[in-house]
């Protein structure tokens, strides 16, 4: 059954439809959302684009052109839903999935990357098609982009991606210079443990030690960030 919600983000109103198990817009996606900069004229690739709010937001900021890629089709057919209900539908286009994690056409490189990657780490799959887990560490998809997308970018062009604390930030910072790419926190913000976050296993990978969380008063939060890195 479909459901429905509305968010506002800077000057759009955007009206998404959720069901099945692509469900609705979490707060790591309305955080990058909000900080999705003017794209007029840019092209762009949205990694693991759910209901589509990323890819909605990028073309109602000028975005020419957005590639949508998720492994779970009935996301992309939500997500192509939703582009025709905010009018942007036009400027979305479905890509297959290849063997890389970005299967641009040959020779096509884009000006922004954006994704709210997978980066649960647990000790084993929580759900099938969940849009949460990725490995025990909560890195698969994380190292994968990463390494991938200076390929994928053109000379002055930009990765943003959401980064939650548990899958240990400053290893990402460091492998995105590595890979030539210098990164920036856009934004930050905290939010209280959700029920499925593993903290007893978040512990055996260093838990506070690591700032993988905080605990404030009894309660443990996860600290969620806006990476954006540019060649």
């Amino acid at each position: 059954m479909d459901e429905t919600e509305t968010h506002v983000i800077g000057r759009h109103r955007i009206v998404l439809n959720f069901r099945d198990d692509v469900g609705p817009a979490s707060a790591y996606s309305l955080l990058l959302a909000e900080n999705i900069p003017d794209l007029t004229g840019k092209t762009a690739v949205d990694l693991g684009t759910g209901s589509g709010i990323l890819a909605i937001v990028a073309s109602l900021q000028g975005a020419k052109t957005v590639y949508l890629l998720d492994t779970y089709d009935k996301a992309i057919t939500l997500a192509l839903e939703n582009g025709e209900r905010n009018g942007v539908r036009d400027r979305l286009v479905d890509l297959p999935i290849g063997s890389a994690m970005l299967p641009l056409p040959a020779g096509k490189k884009v000006d922004v990357i954006l994704s709210n990657p997978a980066q649960l780490p647990l000790p084993q799959q929580d759900r099938e098609n969940s849009p949460f887990y990725a490995g025990p560490d909560g890195r698969w998809m994380l190292d994968a982009l990463i390494r991938e997308a200076p390929m994928k970018l053109n000379p002055s062009g930009h990765l943003l991606m959401t980064h939650n604390s548990l899958a240990n930030l400053k290893k990402s910072l460091t492998m995105l210079k590595s890979v030539g790419l210098r990164p920036s926190i856009l934004a930050e913000r905290s939010i209280p443990f959700r029920p499925f976050i593993d903290r007893a296993w978040l512990d055996k990978l260093g838990g506070e030690a690591e700032e993988l969380y905080s605990v404030r008063n009894g309660i443990a939060y996860e600290t969620l960030y806006v990476v954006d890195a540019t060649p």
